[in-house]
């Protein structure tokens, strides 16, 4: 909103002009950004497609990370959130700035799930949950979770997706995955197969995982951090097998697969028309293979 003065101080019409282009360079921008994501996402889709004819087992492979915050008071952000009341109450509650919390990471596959693992260096007064960072995803990555999959000998089936996060895209970590995963078998930012960006509707981690586990947990209300800690832990030692299965084959195969490829007419182009003609008219799902049980329990 433009807000004129008095007319002893008009604004120029170069003015106006200057900032007329520079949102119409934001909006250009903008739109490119979208573009590149959109193209990132297509390019993802036709590995995925490409990846399938030539292997049904490979969405069984995909080991599917990610971190997020457990609160213990149980508190969601609510920046967003205003209520309007008629009176004023002229009250105040005081409340801690951070409320308690650990922050855990977390990775599942259609047969098992790896985790979880929580954030945490030893302080002064023992152990405190501590914000990821690159030196400490690596630390996480060289000493507990590519050793746990060494130990359930699948590392080398395993498809090791994370989104492109800044702590995840460090040289350190970049590194330590490049060391042990071959190019193909990465999904992230700076690997030959791109995570595309701003996409949590394609991590299963984030539009199923990490809700359905903090329903779990607070229904138990802990009280402490320990108590927190071992909710998740038990109750992601609980998931099924059939459910991660079926998040993998529904959630992520045939939405993946259909809704991804039915907004984007240039990969129907590309891929000239044949799965999204199939399953636009219903003949016949993707392929997949059955699930072997190729990884040993920890």
């Amino acid at each position: 909103m433009f807000v004129l003065e008095e007319e002893k101080n008009p604004v120029s019409a170069e003015a106006i002009e200057k900032l007329a282009l520079q949102v119409e360079e934001d909006k250009s921008s903008n739109v490119l950004a979208s573009t590149s994501v959109r193209s990132v996402e297509e390019a993802l889709i036709c590995l995925f497609l490409a990846r399938l004819e030539v292997d049904p087992e490979w969405p069984w492979n995909i080991l599917w990370t990610d971190e997020a915050h457990f609160h213990l008071d149980g508190s969601v952000n609510t920046h967003n959130c205003r209520i309007w009341e008629t009176d004023n109450p002229h009250s105040t509650l005081r409340v801690p700035l951070h409320s308690p919390k650990v922050t855990v990471w977390c990775g599942f596959s259609a047969s098992f799930i790896h985790g979880p693992y929580f954030l945490e260096e030893l302080g002064s007064r023992g152990t405190v949950t501590c914000s990821i960072t690159g030196q400490r995803y690596a630390s996480l990555l060289r000493n507990k979770i590519i050793p746990d999959l060494q130990a359930r000998q699948c590392l080398s089936r395993i498809i090791f997706m994370q989104d492109g996060a800044p702590p995840h895209i460090t040289h350190c970590v970049t590194d330590v995955l490049k060391h042990h995963f071959t190019e193909d078998c990465v999904m992230s930012r700076r690997f030959r197969h791109l995570w595309p960006p701003r996409s949590p509707d394609l991590n299963p981690c984030d539009f199923w995982f990490w809700g359905h586990l903090k329903q779990l947990v607070s229904c138990d209300q802990p009280k402490t951090l320990p108590d927190l800690k071992d909710c998740i832990s038990r109750h992601v030692l609980n998931i099924s097998q059939n459910t991660l299965r079926s998040t993998v084959e529904h959630a992520i195969v045939v939405e993946f697969i259909t809704s991804k490829l039915s907004i984007s007419q240039n990969m129907k182009h590309s891929l000239e028309g044949r799965h999204v003609k199939s399953l636009n008219a219903g003949d016949r799902q993707p392929k997949i293979g059955p699930r072997t049980q190729w990884c040993n329990s920890p």
